[in-house]
């Protein structure tokens, strides 16, 4: 299980790669139209075209990467702990420490970066910046599992010995998420008043762990209740399995109608049922094929386990390349769905070739203060 947590960890790290990239080929698509097409921009032709459902899709296949990096951080703590009720404070420590330190280096180097680029902030906004993960958005992700490792010796107890009250209160609170933001939808949809909803949102943001706590408790009910939780997905498999490929249509169609009818953007995000769904079923059903072997899972195997060095390297590794790009061989961007992998390839394969030549490099004692 431990190396099939690792191939998902890596195909993770490839799918946030993928919707983030997503954001790149939007501007790509109406607002850098004028580099590769003779029309002014921003430009909307290619809304409803096929190259637009196609980066639609690969940006809402990566929905299920967060909750597995939760699941997959949720097993191993409660799994490193499996004779014992409770996380110890020292692992958290560790844990923190571990993250910690390389999401503060490489911000200050974002930071540094903008600063070159020309965007000079206050020393109040750099500290903001620095202390609330907001070097660049996608750092809200550290801030998540920070917040769950500090509680984690809170949840390991009811993990091990109240597994299914645990299951049941985090999944009703996941539920309560989603509701929320249907809550949303419906005011929006029938020209009604939002402050309430919106109070309501901004008490459970994108960086509080609440939103995301059933997916964390899940890895620990299952890192605790390892052999239980393997038999009980081995009989359920071909359900799970059918279940992802039937939510995962659904969930494109749900937030594209969403993003058209009323302008909202879930499509890269894991809060309506589908998505829900989409992303719990494709975890579990990928652990229960735990036999069925994987393409280059070698390469997944490498990826999953460096894939925290990625996640902090990669939107810089966009950015530069989508801009160097539009800048210098803008009849690339003609093609966006070609594009988008070309994107991927290049925020994956940049940080991972960076982290292996200081692997093996004099530096390598300095590794984990850089990626984890």
């Amino acid at each position: 299980m431990i190396k099939r947590l690792l191939l998902l960890n890596g195909l993770s790290i490839v799918g946030v790669v993928c919707s983030h990239a997503a954001q790149w080929l939007w501007i790509v698509m109406f607002w850098w139209t004028d580099r590769y097409r003779p029309v002014t921009a921003p430009n909307y032709d290619l809304l409803g075209t096929p190259q637009y459902y196609g980066v639609v899709i690969l940006q809402r296949i990566g929905v299920f990467a967060v909750p597995a990096f939760l699941f997959a951080t949720g097993f191993f703590a409660a799994y490193a702990n499996r004779g014992k009720r409770g996380v110890s404070l020292k692992l958290v420590g560790t844990r923190l420490k571990n993250l910690l330190i390389p999401y503060t280096i490489w911000s200050i180097v974002i930071l540094i970066g903008d600063y070159i680029d020309g965007d000079v902030y206050s020393l109040t906004e750099y500290a903001r910046r620095l202390l609330l993960g907001h070097a660049v958005p996608a750092y809200y992700y550290v801030f998540i599992l920070c917040q769950l490792y500090l509680f984690s010796p809170f949840l390991a107890p009811l993990a091990k010995d109240k597994s299914k009250l645990l299951l049941i209160s985090s999944a009703a609170v996941l539920l309560g998420v989603i509701g929320i933001f249907y809550w949303k939808l419906y005011v929006e949809l029938a020209g009604l008043g939002s402050a309430t909803v919106d109070r309501l949102i901004s008490l459970v943001p994108s960086r509080s762990f609440v939103r995301w706590i059933f997916f964390f408790t899940l890895g620990m009910v299952s890192g605790y209740h390892l052999q239980a939780m393997k038999r009980w997905m081995h009989r359920a498999r071909w359900g799970l399995l059918g279940l992802a490929a039937v939510t995962l249509p659904l969930a494109v169609f749900e937030t594209e109608w969403i993003f058209q009818t009323t302008g909202m953007d879930w499509r890269g995000g894991v809060f309506t049922i589908t998505g829900g769904l989409f992303a719990v079923s494709t975890i579990l059903a990928f652990l229960s094929f735990e036999h069925v072997q994987l393409p280059l899972s070698k390469v997944w195997y490498n990826l999953g386990r460096a894939s925290f060095g990625i996640y902090l390297i990669h939107t810089t590794v966009l950015e530069i390349t989508a801009r160097a790009t539009q800048k210098y061989a803008p009849q690339l961007l003609a093609y966006p769905v070609s594009f988008q992998i070309l994107l991927v390839i290049v925020a994956v394969g940049v940080p991972f070739a960076a982290m292996t030549m200081v692997s093996r490099s004099p530096a390598k004692t300095k590794y984990r203060y850089l990626f984890g």
